[in-house]
């Protein structure tokens, strides 16, 4: 078992959690109609509540993700090409909206697009 199995013994494992530990435990939370505090946690621990969530039944099926933790201008990675499941965000919503699918996008791009969309398909 190598160090990163096992949070606990991080280095940095008693430091605050990260914002993006924070914003998953929340999605996660909400999907499993739980209550958790993220920030009474440290990193170790919001690490092993994520794992626990995860493993956890979902309850709300409706939950939906919060708003992108960081904004995708600024992503180092935005040029890229996008994701599998972000064109395949893309693909249903635009659908849905009676809009033509893009073929390629970058991530940033497919960000904001999925945004859009969600405000025009209620998705």
């Amino acid at each position: 078992m190598s160090q990163l199995d096992n949070p606990s013994q991080w280095t940095t494992g008693n430091d605050a959690p990260t914002d993006k530990q924070k914003g998953f435990i929340s999605t996660l939370a909400s999907s499993k109609n739980v209550s958790v505090d993220p920030d009474s946690l440290n990193k170790s621990e919001a690490s092993a509540k994520i794992n626990e969530l995860k493993d956890a039944p979902t309850q709300n099926a409706d939950a939906t993700a919060g708003q992108p933790i960081q904004d995708p201008d600024s992503w180092s990675t935005g040029n890229d090409k996008a994701t599998g499941k972000q064109m395949g965000y893309v693909a249903v919503m635009a659908k849905k909206a009676g809009e033509s699918v893009p073929s390629e996008m970058g991530k940033t791009d497919a960000s904001k697009k999925i945004e859009e969309l969600k405000g025009k398909t209620g998705m």
